[in-house]
């Protein structure tokens, strides 16, 4: 205590001696900044050893702020923990802030931020920086290093997939069992180092790794890249989770991730809380990998483990105006001290080494490092001016640069944005100009830097009709930026200055800024690549705002941030440059909000890149500026949050996913969440325009928190107005409906559950028709055309002919824009007008029904000419029962189409039809109680208030509850299903079925597949675990490049899914538009070269795009729709069909291939005028076929060993009981 005491005195007397100046930075040139610093020499090895009370340029801390800091110093020969010292400035409260149990290397240094943050780990900024803007500084665990894992099973007939191995997450649990494999883990994108079966769901992951001795850092983070979800346990207890189930519900090896996210780039995780369960010797990362469900198209895991700088940040700030530091001991003394006067800007404060307790001032801060500067009595202040000022100017005219300063000073420059060094040329006489030109100034004194860089552009020569954009900074940091294709966030930023200057050469704005590469594809190329900036405004590098109508359309007083788009589809050599710019205009015009933008000329170190679409971020801060204060979600492509969190977004999603909108109050609640006036127009935006490079991608989507409707906002429509790489007459409702990008995005999912609400559709139609009268008038999106484009022409013709394109080509490009703009209208108002008017014909199939009861009784139902059903029963020794009426027994109203028929067990058998007017009916006949033997009739339409039936009734019966699929005449798809009463809900709206559709299971999933209306083969799926509920999100499949027609039907095999189908000589209307240019760059990529009018299965083999085959060698033509039969136990498939001959095949899979037989022939059998039935029986294992013949008569196939038929219109039935 006697230290404390003293030093207590010590610090009183020096107070009452020497009084502080009460102003803060900035002092007057000349002018004293108080009296020097003073400070006691320190007790232990741990000492104060630099300060920087006035930061504003020299380093930003982890959240990108210019904190002060202090630096320490262990001067000892041994390393030490900083566990027990504290930081004060006031002695009443010794232990203000308490440093963690970081350790410092012998003669090491350590950095304290005095930003008042209080905190040890990193800020969520950092951790969202890439790995490679802020690297790992200890590496526990490799991204690629070797796993132990065990998957669960993809099998879908792997009913009952077992709970995952007790305790596998321990460090002592045996995992001799595990395989081993390096990271990344997956299927289905072709980068993955260990792969697995398309299907799988689960895998359970571990990797061990030593520690020697405690990590220096406590910063510990998990780096994972993921699709869809994952579950992490360190040391057995639990420390991080994306869409993974509850910690109470039990993980098992077939469960599913509880959302989907898109693999491709890796997310940090802090687990700096948990470092505590570290442990000297072997530790254990356990790892569950999630997948959605088994019809995914993909699976990816890729973890890594390691530490980060330690970042400390102290609960309070450094006092500019001067203040004294303590450093406190674990044992309650102080360490160390220093008393500072007033500061100055970027001059830190430090401890003179070559002494004990002297401190002086450093022109070069070196936090971190020795300070080994020479050291000043006083701050040195200096200031630049230059004459005459910066802008336009003549050729020859002479630049003056004159300082202001304190002391004495060198004035040194460069030219090519680089930071003037001692090295540089010393300014002596003005400089002559000759061309456009930048100055990097700065004053020195020796060898060290006064003060900041100014930067100064002069624009000599050739005037632009544009305004310009100046951005200065040193040359490496341009290149880090620009050939930076992956780093984005805070870490890829780089300092610079910008300069604006009017289009008479005056310069408007001069302010430091923050330099970043922006967009997608648009990052590739090397640096004769035009590319895109963005550019952040933060006091850290001068003003926060810009307060400049940098953009006039915008009507915003200030800026914090600006996009520079270069227009990477629509620019270089092959674009118009404004396609984007306009349609953002259209969607204003519409009423919408957009992101305004205008024209600059952009000059990078005096280097001209040429004409820039200058245009607002839309991030927390626009949607503030344009509609009042508040906070924002706002969510862009990618589902990448920019403000706010997903909460939100993912509740949207999860609704839209699983409810049925033909329920109005639904469609009303959704109105409340959704602006969907601004989602119509938005979507009508679009497709006008044929931006086919959306949904999928380029999107923004906002509101304003807690309960703002979520508003849309187009972005990077380079690809609409005609300039994709597609004709301008692709019907944009077959892209949408039945084609598409990579994946399902929001704004796809969102239209589809609308689609599902009959008043929207006709409200749909009617701003269609609205905005073709309105902002999308040929005259008004002609007019806009026009504003940009002769707002940059001059400057644009002057880019391409300095570029070598020839201006011609884009004027060629302009006219291709007027082209497609005078036809948009007629077009979108056509293919809506075909697309909402579709409607399903009723067909008239003349197919037999055909089921199995538990006592191996077939039951067949089949239509006589008047419409009424009919049905007679085959017993097991092959006779009959009478054919008997049952339309007029349950006195049913006459069917047309193809009936269903399904059994229950002892509640007997139901059979469902539609009738002419679409009406679907249920007959049942019951097996025990009082009405055994009795068919009773319901009118299911009627009963439960459904749509009428556009199609034949599918059905199909799990767990002895029957579910009935149809589609209504507005090719809108629904399931009706009996669980002690009659339920219904919609599936998806669309992909829009054209015709019958069939129902299909495996082992955990439901299937419902068909040809949509614009010819494409499509699978919905559905988990079996939601038929327990009344909610229900389905997943769409679809089955791009080759057309289908009639009923698709799908089956597993081994695991995998398998869609067959009629693939006809060509696409019913327009061909859909999908994406394939990815897949085409793979090495195994091919397409169909199959004939036509033949049966195709398309083969889930983990891709996007499935696996084409025709079936059978060689293939035959088909003439009707096929039915299959389930795999029998030695895992056998059967498709029987009708050949244009009327010939009924069977092929058989087997193997992996299909063999064909024709039981017609081989039984001389007679042809068909219908397609065949088929029946798998579970009591004998024979097979059955089922058809009429052309002379009318129904006849059966079977196979028993052997193949035989019979006419059973002549077996003799059996006499009644």
């Amino acid at each position: 205590m006697r230290v404390l005491l003293a030093s207590l005195v010590i610090g009183t007397a020096i107070g009452c001696h020497d009084g502080l100046p009460s102003r803060t930075d900035g002092a007057s040139e000349g002018q004293s900044t108080g009296p020097p610093p003073t400070g006691a020499p320190p007790l232990g090895h741990l000492r104060l050893n630099e300060l920087l009370a006035s930061n504003r340029a020299d380093r930003i801390d982890d959240e990108g702020q210019s904190s002060d800091w202090i630096e320490l110093h262990n001067s000892g020969p041994q390393p030490l923990r900083l566990g027990g010292f504290r930081l004060t400035n006031d002695l009443k409260i010794l232990d203000k802030w308490t440093l963690p149990n970081h350790l410092v290397a012998a003669d090491g240094h350590c950095l304290v931020w005095m930003s008042g943050l209080g905190r040890v780990s990193l800020a969520p900024e950092a951790l969202k920086a890439s790995a490679t803007t802020i690297p790992f500084e200890t590496t526990l665990i490799p991204a690629g290093a070797n796993w132990k894992y065990l998957a669960g099973s993809a099998d879908e007939k792997a009913t009952d997939q077992p709970s995952t191995p007790t305790g596998w997450t321990a460090v002592d649990f045996d995992d001799s069992q595990f395989s081993e494999g390096p990271a990344g883990f997956g299927y289905g994108d072709d980068d993955d180092a260990t792969q697995f079966p398309a299907g799988t769901t689960v895998v359970l992951l571990r990797h061990a790794f030593t520690l020697t001795e405690p990590l220096a850092s406590e910063a510990i983070v998990l780096q994972v890249d993921y699709d869809d979800g994952f579950v992490a346990y360190l040391n057995g207890t639990r420390v991080a989770a994306v869409n993974a189930p509850p910690p109470e519900e039990e993980l098992r090896l077939n469960s599913t991730a509880e959302g989907s996210h898109e693999a491709g780039s890796s997310e940090r995780f802090d687990l700096s809380k948990h470092v505590g369960l570290l442990r000297t010797g072997k530790n254990v990362l356990a790892i569950a990998a999630l997948n959605t469900h088994r019809g995914s198209s993909d699976m990816s895991l890729k973890p890594a483990l390691g530490t980060l700088p330690t970042v400390l940040h102290a609960n309070f700030r450094l006092n500019k105006s001067g203040d004294t530091i303590y450093l406190i001991s674990p044992d309650g003394n102080i360490a160390d001290q220093v008393r500072y006067p007033r500061q100055v800007a970027d001059q830190s404060l430090g401890r003179i080494a070559s002494t004990r307790s002297n401190w002086g001032y450093f022109l070069t801060p070196s936090p971190g490092l020795a300070n080994t500067g020479p050291p000043q009595p006083q701050p040195v202040t200096a200031r630049l001016s230059f004459t005459p000022p910066p802008g336009g100017c003549e050729p020859g005219t002479q630049v003056h640069i004159a300082p202001h300063s304190s002391t004495a000073v060198d004035i040194r420059f460069t030219h090519d944005g680089s930071n003037p060094t001692a090295s540089s040329p010393l300014y002596r006489d003005p400089v002559t100009l000759d061309a456009t030109t930048l100055f990097r100034a700065a004053a020195f004194i020796g060898q060290e830097q006064v003060g900041q860089v100014v930067s100064a552009t002069y624009l000599v020569g050739r005037r632009p009709s544009l305004p310009v954009l100046s951005i200065s900074l040193k040359p490496e940091d341009f290149l880090d930026v620009h050939l930076q294709k992956s780093g984005k966030g805070r870490g890829s930023e780089r300092p610079a200055f910008l300069e604006i200057f009017s289009p008479a050469g005056k310069r408007v704005v001069a302010t430091g800024l923050g330099f970043r590469l922006h967009g997608g594809a648009g990052r590739r190329g090397g640096i004769e690549t035009k590319k895109s900036y963005r550019l952040y405004f933060r006091k850290v590098y001068g003003d926060g705002r810009v307060k400049h109508a940098i953009i006039p359309e915008a009507e915003v007083k200030d800026f914090d941030k600006l996009v520079l788009r270069a227009n990477f589809g629509d620019g270089r050599s092959h674009g118009a440059y404004i396609r984007d710019q306009v349609t953002r205009d259209l969607q204003t015009d519409m009423g919408g909000l957009a992101s305004n933008g205008t024209w600059y000329i952009l000059l990078i170190n005096s280097d001209d890149h040429g004409v820039y679409n200058v245009v607002e971020r839309m991030d927390e801060e626009f949607f503030i500026s344009h509609l009042g204060p508040g906070q924002y979600e706002v969510i862009k492509t990618g589902n990448t949050v920019l403000s706010g969190t997903r909460k939100g977004w993912d509740e949207l999603r999860d609704f839209i996913s699983s409810t049925d909108f033909s329920n109005q109050a639904n469609y009303d609640e959704l109105a409340k969440r959704v602006d969907i006036k601004n989602f119509t127009s938005y979507v009508i935006l679009n497709l006008w325009t044929l931006n086919l490079d959306w949904p999928h991608n380029n999107w923004y989507a906002a509101r304003r928190i807690p309960d703002g409707k979520w508003i849309f906002l187009c972005w990077d429509a380079e690809w609409g107005l005609g300039g994709g790489p597609y004709r301008h007459d692709v019907d944009p409702y077959a892209f949408i409906d039945s084609g598409g990008g990579y994946g399902h995005g929001m704004s796809r999912k969102l239209f589809f559950a609308l689609l599902g609400n009959p008043g929207y559709c006709e409200y749909y139609q009617k701003e269609v028709r609205r905005h073709l009268a309105g902002a999308l008038r040929p005259d008004n999106a002609l007019r806009q055309t026009r504003r940009h484009r002769d707002r940059i022409a001059t400057d644009i013709e002057y880019e391409f002919e300095r570029r070598k394109y020839g201006k011609r080509r884009w004027h060629e490009q302009i006219a291709e824009v007027e082209t497609f703009v005078r036809a948009a209208g007629k077009h979108l108002q056509a293919s809506t007008d075909a697309y909402f008017s579709h409607r399903l014909s009723a067909g008239t199939e003349d197919r037999v029904a055909m089921a199995e009861d538990e006592n191996g009784h077939r039951h067949v139902v089949h239509r006589s000419d008047d419409g009424r059903l009919r049905e007679f029963s085959l017993h097991p020794d092959g006779s009959r029962e009478p054919d008997t009426s049952i339309s007029q027994l349950a006195k049913s109203p006459p069917a047309t189409g193809r009936p269903a028929i399904y059994t229950l067990g002892a509640k007997g058998r139901r059979v469902v039809y539609r009738d002419a007017s679409g009406h679907l009916h249920v007959l049942s006949r019951s097996t025990a109680g009082s009405d055994a033997g009795t068919w009773r009739h319901a009118d299911l339409t009627t009963e439960i208030g459904v749509p009428e039936a556009g199609c034949d009734p599918s059905v199909i019966v799990i767990d002895g509850v029957p579910h009935i699929f149809y589609a209504d005449r507005r090719a809108a798809l629904r399931e009706l299903w009996f669980d002690g009463e009659w339920k219904h809900h919609g599936l998806l709206a669309a992909p829009r079925p054209a015709g019958n559709i069939a129902v299909s299971r495996s082992a955990g999933t439901i299937h419902v597949t068909y040809v949509t209306v614009f010819g494409a083969a499509c699978e919905q799926t559905l988990s079996l675990g939601e038929l327990k509920t009344d909610r229900r999100s389905w997943r769409p499949r679809l089955i791009h490049r080759l057309p289908a027609t009639g009923i698709s039907i799908g089956f597993s095999h081994e695991g995998k899914r398998r869609i067959v189908f009629r693939a006809p000589e060509k696409w019913p209307s327009h061909k859909p538009f999908y994406f394939a240019h990815e897949e085409k760059k793979r090495p195994n990529y091919r397409t169909y070269q199959g004939p036509r009018n033949t049966l195709v299965q398309a083969t889930d083999v983990g891709q996007r795009f499935r696996r084409l085959e025709p079936i059978g060698s060689p293939p035959q033509q088909v003439a009707g729709n096929p039915c299959a039969l389930h795999a029998t136990p030695d895992g056998n498939h059967f498709l029987a069909f009708r050949d244009v001959s009327g010939q009924i095949q069977e092929a058989v899979l087997t193997n992996g291939s299909w063999q064909l037989t024709i039981p017609t022939k081989l039984t001389g059998a007679p042809p068909a005028s219908g397609d065949p039935v088929g029946l798998l029986s579970t009591q004998n294992g024979s097979r059955y076929y089922l058809y009429r013949g052309r002379e009318g008569h129904l006849h059966e196939l079977s196979f028993n060993g052997s193949w035989s038929h019979r006419d059973l219109n002549m077996t003799a039935p059996l006499s009644p009981q």
